[in-house]
Order: structure tokens, then sequence, then C-alpha cells
């Protein structure tokens, strides 16, 4: 029996989508992310600063909280993500289940970049005043990165 092309040209634009957000996936879990805990990481400030060792002991307990909370968000991430290559797989059309899906993925990444910049705050709040400056120039110079 042969296939309509019709039917063909979705079956193909079907996998076509299902491997592109595959590969994203694969990209920022294997690459983006990574990297970002080795630019943002929390040792790399910490010698740049030269905190004592009683700060970088408050900074490591902010870290373990953050990282907590992030892990949390990253399973809402990865489902989320998981939920919108679903709806691409069966989906023919731009449909508001597929701007819905998107919106909740919108919702995490902020969620995500919310807490980093409480993070952020938590660590300039304990950090003595003449290391602030130098914190906040390493901020603004990571966010003006984007390796």
């Amino acid at each position: 029996m042969k296939r309509s092309p019709l039917i063909s040209f979705l079956c193909l634009l079907m996998v076509v989508v299902i491997v592109a957000v595959g590969s994203c996936l694969v990209v920022f879990y294997t690459f983006i992310l990574p990297q970002f805990s080795e630019v943002h990481g929390t040792e790399s400030f910490i010698e740049d600063l030269d905190l004592s060792p009683e700060i970088a002991e408050q900074v490591e307990t902010i870290d373990e909280q953050f990282d907590a909370e992030r892990d949390l968000l990253l399973v809402d991430f990865r489902s989320v993500t998981s939920d919108l290559a679903e709806l691409l797989a069966k989906e023919d059309s731009y449909s508001k289940d597929v701007q819905k899906a998107i919106d909740r993925i919108h919702h995490v990444h902020g969620d995500l970049q919310a807490l980093s910049v409480r993070r952020y705050f938590a660590i300039l709040e304990i950090l003595p005043p003449n290391k602030q400056q130098r914190f906040r120039q390493l901020a603004a110079d990571a966010l003006s990165q984007p390796e």
C-alpha cells in the first residue's frame, strides 16, 4: 500500500522535529549546563575574591541550597521539554497546547533565572564590603560572555 505524499511529508517532518528537539536537549545537558557550572562555579569566585574560610563556608551553604533547588527545577524543565517533544510528534500545527507547553518552558526558565539571581544577592549580602564590588564585576562579566 502506497502512502500519500502528504502523510510521507508529515512523517518526515515529525522525525526532523523529534531529532531537532532531542539534539537541543543533548547539547544543553552535555555542553551548556556543565559550562555554566564551570564559568559560574563557586570555587572560581571564592579564589578570585580571596575569601576567608568562614565566608567561603557560608557561600558553600548557600550553594548547597541553590543546587538542591536547581535540581528540582531541572526535573521540571526535563518534564516540560518532554511534554513539548510529545506534542511536536503528534500535532499537525502550532496549537494552543503547543503554545501552553512553550509557556511552561519559559516559566521554568524564568524560575531558574530567578533562583540564580537570588543566589547572587544571598552571596553579595554575606561578602565584606571590600569584596562586594569585585563580586558584582565578576557577575556582570559572566553575564556578558556567552560562553
